[in-house]
This record gives C-alpha cells, sequence and structure tokens, in this order.
C-alpha cells in the first residue's frame, strides 16, 4: 500500500497521460479499488483542464533523434546510451515546452498547497471549537457562581430584616405598658403561631409570627382589626425563610374601637373584607408584660 505522497504523485502522472507498461497497469489497480485514489483523480483532472492554456511547443520524436546521432557517430561512436528523460520531456504528446511543464508543475505546487491549506484550515477550526467549549464552560461556572451569590445575598437579606424585626419586638417588650394579645391558631399548621403586641400609652400595635408558611402562589397574608364591628385592613405582609415576620401599625387611633384582631389569606393584592381562611384571631385584650 503506498503512502499519500507516492499516491498523489502516481495519480498526478496518470491523470496527465504520462503512465505507461507496468506504471500504468499498477495505476489503474489501485483506481479500481480505492475511493481515496479516485478522488484525487478528479482533483488533479479539475487541474489538467487548464492545460490547453500553457505554452505549447514542438518536441523532436525520441526514435527520430536516435537515428540522426547514430547515423553522425556511425560505428566510431560509443553506444549511445538513453538516459532517462527529465520529469517535463515524459508528456510529447501534450506538446508541452519546458515552458509548459513548469506551468503544469507550477498548477501541482499549488494544488497541493492548497490541499495543505485546507487541511490547516481544518485543524484550525477544531482548535476554534474545542476554545469555544472551554469559554461555554466557563460561562455555565460563572452564572453558577452568580446563582449562589444572588442565594448569598437573599439570605443576608433576610437575617438583616430578622435583626430589624427583633429590635422592634426588643423595643415594645422592653416597655411596660405593652399588652400581649395572643392570637389562636386557627388553621391545619399546628407549629406556626401569632399574635400582637399594643402600647397602650403611644396607642402602637405590632403584629408577629413565627413557623408560618410561604403564602401559595397568587395569595397574600392580610393583617385585620375589627373595630365598631366592621374589619379594617391593617397591613398586608409575607414571611421569611423562617415563616417569621414582624408588622407595625403606628397608631391605632384612626381604627375606632377595636374589639378583635385576625389574620387571612387572601388572593394577591388583598381584599376589602376578609374572605380567605383564617390563620390567627383573637381579641383585642390581654395581659400586661
Amino acid at each position: 500500500m503506498k503512502d499519500r505522497a507516492e499516491l498523489e504523485e502516481l495519480i498526478s502522472i496518470y491523470a496527465l497521460g504520462a503512465l505507461e507498461g507496468e506504471e500504468l497497469k499498477e495505476a489503474e489497480g489501485i483506481l479500481a479499488s480505492s475511493p481515496e485514489a479516485q478522488e484525487l483523480l478528479r482533483e488533479y483532472q479539475d487541474v489538467t483542464s487548464f492545460l490547453p492554456y500553457a505554452s505549447r511547443g514542438v518536441m523532436p520524436d525520441p526514435a527520430l533523434r536516435k537515428r540522426i546521432v547514430d547515423e553522425i557517430l556511425g560505428s566510431k561512436g560509443s553506444p549511445i546510451v538513453e538516459r532517462p528523460p527529465p520529469f517535463w520531456k515524459r508528456f510529447p504528446h501534450l506538446g508541452l515546452s519546458l515552458g509548459g511543464a513548469v506551468a503544469v508543475g507550477l498548477v501541482l505546487f499549488l494544488f497541493i498547497s492548497n490541499q495543505s491549506l485546507h487541511q490547516r484550515l481544518g485543524e484550525g477550526s477544531l482548535e476554534i471549537s474545542g476554545l469555544n467549549e472551554k469559554i461555554a464552560d466557563q460561562e455555565n461556572i460563572i452564572n453558577s457562581l452568580k446563582t449562589v451569590i444572588a442565594e448569598k445575598e437573599s439570605e443576608i437579606g433576610d437575617i438583616k430584616q430578622a435583626y430589624a424585626s427583633l429590635d422592634e419586638l426588643t423595643e415594645f417588650l422592653e416597655d411596660p405598658n405593652v399588652v400581649v394579645i395572643q392570637l389562636s391558631n386557627t388553621h391545619s399548621d399546628p407549629d406556626a403561631a401569632g399574635g400582637v403586641l399594643w402600647d397602650k400609652d403611644d396607642n402602637e400595635a405590632l403584629f408577629y409570627c413565627l413557623d408560618l408558611q410561604n403564602a401559595p402562589e397568587g395569595k397574600t397574608y392580610q393583617w385585620w382589626a375589627k373595630a365598631d364591628g366592621v374589619h379594617k385592613s391593617i397591613a398586608l405582609f409575607k414571611v421569611d425563610s423562617k415563616g417569621s415576620s414582624v408588622v407595625r401599625l403606628k397608631s391605632l387611633l384612626d381604627l375606632g374601637n377595636i374589639e378583635e384582631y385576625s389574620v387571612t389569606l387572601e388572593p394577591a393584592g388583598g381584599a376589602d373584607q376578609p374572605t380567605g381562611m383564617i390563620h390567627f384571631a383573637g381579641d383585642h385584650r390581654g395581659s400586661s408584660l
């Protein structure tokens, strides 16, 4: 089996019609069984289609040349040993001069160089593809890190909110005039707890809840006060990742005579009157701290 370079040389000469004898039989045998050789032949035939444009000249017939030299030298001369003709003289029937042969060689050189260039371009494309994959991997890692950072920032925000809520609770609990109103848990989550701290002197109130599940999608929690027989909305709220929330009401004066508090689950945006499930409820009375 010939290597690539030997195969290219053999098929290129075959395409030029310059093979004879055993070389011709060998080339035909390879072409009959090798798709690679057939593809090379088609490519070289495309190249040889340009040969009619090469310069043409008249080459003497080798037999005629030998006869003339024999007659000139006669029996006195040494026997003439025919040297293998140079490469460019192997194409007599093509009518190529030295310049034409050089042109053919140049075309073949350019063709082979073009094939080499295509090969290198293909290798370059594979390398670029590999680099693009690495870039895509790096981008995935960066996006994952951004997600982790966002989650951590959210946790930090919850912690800050928890500290702020703790400060408010501490402020109320340290006041001896605050009344604790424990709200009853009226829904199916037994771990949840809620209550209202009422500052009688400043007439402020603070609602708190613990271990309350997040409101379902499209729902919100709503804190109510029933005053003079009418339910009045105080605030909409949501809980943090721990199920906690603290809502402060600066003044109870505008509500009237408060009778009870409740927390319900309402559609997002809240409701004018309680319509959803009651989670907490309790009377507006309690014991001083």
